[in-house]
């Protein structure tokens, strides 16, 4: 897990396909494009279609910013400024680099998560925006609930991780 290779290479991947996606069905689309839509699915909500995407593309640099750049910020804090439970031990010189490298691949994963969650809204939306489309609310609902999931396993794993020193190592 603290090979932040991977997830960034997921995340490009993950990105490449959405934009292909965009691409292709842009032209399909109409110049108001419902946006916004209630709990059954039906739009309450519209943006001209160059508003739409331009919006979409901020969204998506915000995971870009949780994967490439946060790591950069965190990394570049003194021990002092970083809360992280045994942080004495966890920053140590000796462990310092192997704990950036952890945060870096998490914060990268996480930044997938929530790049998959836009793209996936996203496509629900332009979905929704075709000739008999429909925004798929139920399904966009699961995907919300395992994005919430997610984040509330991996914030318990990182506490965890983190509050526990090895036994072999002298306290």
């Amino acid at each position: 897990m603290s090979d932040p290779r991977i997830p960034r290479i997921v995340y490009l991947l993950l990105l490449i396909l959405g934009l292909l996606q965009w691409l292709h069905m842009y032209p399909e689309l109409p110049a108001r494009m419902a946006s916004h839509f209630a709990a059954d699915g039906t739009p309450n909500g519209y943006a001209p279609k160059e508003m739409f995407f331009v919006l979409m593309s901020f969204a998506l640099l915000s995971s870009a910013f949780l994967t490439f750049i946060v790591p950069i910020i965190i990394a570049s804090k003194s021990a002092a400024r970083i809360n992280l439970p045994n942080r004495s031990y966890w920053l140590s010189p000796e462990r310092s680099s192997e704990t950036f490298r952890f945060l870096t691949a998490y914060m990268s994963w996480f930044g997938c998560a929530v790049l998959f969650v836009l793209l996936y809204g996203t496509s629900q939306a332009m979905n929704a925006n075709l000739p008999d489309g429909h925004f798929n609310s139920a399904a966009m609902l699961r995907v919300m609930i395992g994005f919430v999931t997610l984040v509330a396993a991996s914030t318990i794993y990182l506490i965890r991780r983190f509050s526990r020193i090895p036994e072999s190592v002298p306290q």
